[in-house]
């Protein structure tokens, strides 16, 4: 009776084996495959240097990727672009940010640019993403280019090459940034709550966020540099006026951040102005230079993201370095941005190459899991 409860145990065993190995394989095969889950969650490394990476999962990027599909590409864009910011000077800062929330997500893959349906609330609207603007710069860029070049070049490869042109226009040197992304098929709002690194965190949270799509220390201080430009809104700093100022802001730089967000001293009702905006750096906040990280040195840090940078021991070298020597954060955020604009990327024949940058293209895959816009132009799949 025992001989036989162990062989029964056996047999149980192995049949569970036979079932459910081929099943777990299969899950994984299929995961890497579909990449179900969010592809910022996974490292670089993983995704970048294995070298039995099958072509259609992660073929590289490359700098010369549309040099015989779409020469024109650098030309309509870097046009487009001068053309905003002659327009607007600020438009520099959201358009570098746009790059920076479409990248932490789901990765590089212009999810961000997705609009929201009735089944759906999409990235963009995403409360923390609140602050993001600018992309009729990238649906214009991307109606001349389907005339020029239809069906070639993705809305993820458009948010690259506005990013470094917007550094450019705003005095930074213009970096080379490798092409080839695809888009994809989702947008979901949550995924940007949970992801996005948020204004009131502290050097340890941010770390924490960084460290999750591959990036490290030095990328965490160095791409914090990026807001030399742009502009911030009363509720990213509202933690550091209300109900009571930080004392490590000086004293007529909260004056002025109190009279802008409250009415004296009180929340304007019926909350406070979101549409109030100051800029980041108060010193030259149209130029992208490292007067950012001179700026942490004096206190005069907007957010409490920008202030820990100056607080914390594991990162204060880093910026009084940076604020030193200005070409050193130029050459380093180069390396960062490169190395942010890879994460979870898509390409070969993952995702697909949109006709339009707010919606993805039809009967491409389950409408119920990955609906399409209700205000859309129908266009060939990809």
């Amino acid at each position: 009776m025992k001989s036989s409860l162990i062989i029964t145990r056996d047999a149980v065993t192995m049949v569970l084996l036979l079932v459910f190995v081929p099943l777990f394989i299969f899950s994984q095969v299929a995961e890497a495959h579909f990449r179900v889950v969010p592809r910022s969650r996974r490292s670089l490394a993983e995704n970048h240097e294995a070298d039995d990476v099958p072509e259609y999962i992660a073929p590289p990027l490359e700098f010369d990727f549309y040099k015989r599909t779409c020469p024109q590409l650098p030309g309509i864009v870097e046009k487009a672009v001068a053309a905003e910011f002659a327009f607007d000077p600020t438009s520099a800062g959201p358009q570098l940010r746009l790059f920076f929330h479409d990248c932490f997500v789901q990765g590089c893959d212009a999810s961000v640019l997705i609009n929201s349906t009735n089944v759906n609330q999409a990235e963009k609207d995403a409360a923390i993403n609140f602050s993001i603007g600018n992309f009729f710069v990238i649906d214009d860029i991307k109606e001349q280019l389907e005339k020029e070049c239809p069906g070639v070049v993705s809305c993820a490869d458009v948010l690259a090459l506005v990013a470094v042109y917007s550094v450019k226009q705003a005095g930074g040197p213009l970096y080379d940034i490798e092409l080839g992304r695809r888009d994809s098929l989702t947008s979901y709002a949550p995924s940007s709550e949970t992801f996005l690194p948020a204004f009131n965190l502290e050097v340890s949270g941010l770390l924490e966020d960084f460290k999750l799509v591959g990036l490290d220390l030095v990328d965490l201080v160095v791409l914090s540099g990026g807001h030399t430009i742009g502009q911030g809104h009363c509720n990213s700093i509202i933690n550091r006026v209300y109900p009571h100022v930080d004392p490590q802001y000086p004293k007529y730089y909260s004056d002025q951040l109190v009279a802008n967000c409250t009415d004296n001293g009180a929340i304007k009702l019926p909350n406070y102005d979101n549409n109030t905006q100051f800029f980041n750096d108060p010193i030259t906040p149209l130029q992208f230079d490292n007067q950012y990280f001179k700026n942490l040195e004096k206190n005069l840090g907007l957010f409490t993201s920008d202030e820990s940078l100056f607080n914390d021991p594991r990162t204060i070298k880093l910026v009084e370095h940076y604020a030193k020597n200005q070409d050193a954060f130029f050459k380093q955020f180069g390396v960062s941005l490169r190395k942010m604009g890879k994460i979870g990327i898509l390409t070969g024949t993952q995702g697909q190459i949109r006709k339009q940058c707010w919606v993805r293209n039809s009967h491409n895959a389950d409408p119920a899991l990955d609906p399409i816009s209700l205000n859309f132009t129908d266009s060939t799949a990809n």
